[in-house]
């Protein structure tokens, strides 16, 4: 049997007297791209500290194929194991891109020889596999942030590691540029081979990119798998203490994790009349909070299912195609939600199934949806809940605006138009409709009290 390309072994970390892990265990097979995430000062960065013969652990074993790190290992023996790209790599020495990455042959560089012609065409590989070549009598210190960090890459491809490590080396990039990064990365992991760890800040970018992402916080290893079973709302909020939903890439289908804002959530606090219970840390409704169906889909209600359930209202929703971005933000907020099959109509069912849900309902709220001839029925719903007396607010509901997301043959702007006439009231934004749920709140709150 193989041995696993590095396995850390109830390892404990420290810096002097001050623990920083302990009792890590966890192995990267070869071929494997593992992220490394968890907040701030958790002690990623040390742990690839340890991984790479630079910080001697308290206790336990770490292994390379196999072989004790501290005990079976020279340090040369490491270097032409282990590469790292580090965090922020020196550019202010007058050393040229090829000279930068010359210094990855180090570890097979004799001191009295020194470099072979064998040393040279290893760093011209390196330099371009990372599409670096032609930069390579340009001064490094010249070079913009993305192409200085493809250098660093080179420079540690050019040792001929089995485990390359990477900590953060997206953090000071833009957008492209992280992409670039990652997306040379993971051609070097499946078409060389080559076994990658990386520290990560970026959540989605961890759940795209990497295969299993290892959890670090309060000092141990909080969760492990691949990302699906890592990147969870319990997980999140436990180790980072934020509001957090985890829906799904559109187009890779892996988890990407959206922060909510601590700030929405209590504006909407106010607007709903609820109070901050400083003994528990809880919002406490000041009466029972209304119960209230929202009518959405296209991602056009996601932000107001949010803001409605932040402010402690109780919510019904639908209906929703699953996988739906609305749908999405729904389930991650336990809504009661009426689904019907991705990309299908919204059948007669299931129409009659949301007016019943419309008239449990304190007050019914629809979203700038698009309407085409496949949910326009869903109107037809919000109109009895309007004949039977519920309060019926329309977000976007402007003629202009509906005429725009009306795909139906003008038929859902003909039914907003009679909605309105029946008493529906028209709302600009989520601000407004917040506003008018609170207003909503505040009247059966003084009908009840007198």
């Amino acid at each position: 049997m193989m041995a696993a390309r590095l396995e850390v072994s109830g390892v404990d970390l420290a810096y002097g007297e001050t623990p920083v892990l302990s009792g890590i265990d966890f192995k990267v097979e070869a071929g494997e791209f593992v992220g490394l995430i968890g907040p701030n000062a958790c002690g990623k960065s040390t742990l690839l500290r340890a991984v790479s013969r630079v910080l001697r652990p308290v206790s336990g074993r770490i292994l390379l194929n196999g072989r004790d790190l501290w005990r079976e290992l020279s340090l040369r023996e490491t270097s032409r194991l282990v590469a790292v790209v580090p965090q922020d790599f020196p550019a202010n020495f007058p050393f040229t891109v090829q000279e930068t990455v010359m210094m990855g042959r180090l570890p097979y560089v004799s001191r009295l020889k020194g470099e072979r012609p064998e040393d040279l065409a290893r760093t011209r590989r390196a330099m371009e596999a990372t599409g670096t070549a032609h930069l390579a009598h340009r001064p490094l210190a010249e070079l913009a942030g993305g192409d200085r960090q493809r250098v660093v890459v080179a420079k540690a491809l050019a040792q001929d590691p089995e485990l390359l490590l990477l900590d953060e080396p997206t953090s000071h990039l833009d957008i492209n540029h992280q992409v670039e990064i990652l997306d040379l990365l993971l051609r070097l992991n499946r078409t060389e081979g080559l076994t990658i760890v990386i520290v990560l800040h970026d959540l989605n970018l961890a759940s795209m990119y990497c295969r299993r992402l290892l959890l670090l916080a309060g000092g141990s290893l909080a969760a492990e798998g691949p990302p699906s079973e890592v990147l969870t709302v319990a997980n999140l909020e436990k180790v980072y203490g934020s509001r957090v939903l985890v829906g799904r890439h559109p187009v890779y289908g892996c988890p990407q994790v959206t922060l909510l804002s601590q700030l929405r959530a209590a504006a909407s606090a106010v607007g709903a009349g609820t109070l901050p219970d400083m003994r528990g840390g809880r919002e406490a409704p000041a009466d029972e909070p209304l119960l209230l169906h929202v009518v959405g889909g296209g991602g056009s209600s996601a932000g107001l299912l949010e803001s409605l359930a932040a402010a402690g209202y109780r919510v019904t929703a639908g209906p929703l195609n699953a996988g739906d971005s609305d749908w999405e933000m729904a389930r991650a907020l336990g809504v009661e939600t009426l689904t019907v099959p991705p990309f299908s109509p919204v059948d007669r069912e299931a129409v009659e199934r949301a007016a019943a849900m419309m008239r449990e309902a304190d007050a019914v709220l629809a979203g700038p949806v698009p309407y085409g001839r496949g949910n326009v029925g869903v109107l037809e719903a919000v109109a009895e809940a309007v004949k039977r007396g519920v309060p019926v607010g329309l977000v976007g509901a402007d003629g202009e605006a509906v005429a725009r997301r009306d795909f139906s043959g003008g038929r859902a702007a003909a039914l907003v138009r009679t909605l309105v006439r029946d008493g529906a009231v028209p709302l600009r934004d989520e601000g407004e409709a917040l506003a008018w749920v609170a207003n909503l709140r505040r009247r059966r709150s003084g009908a009840v009290g007198s």
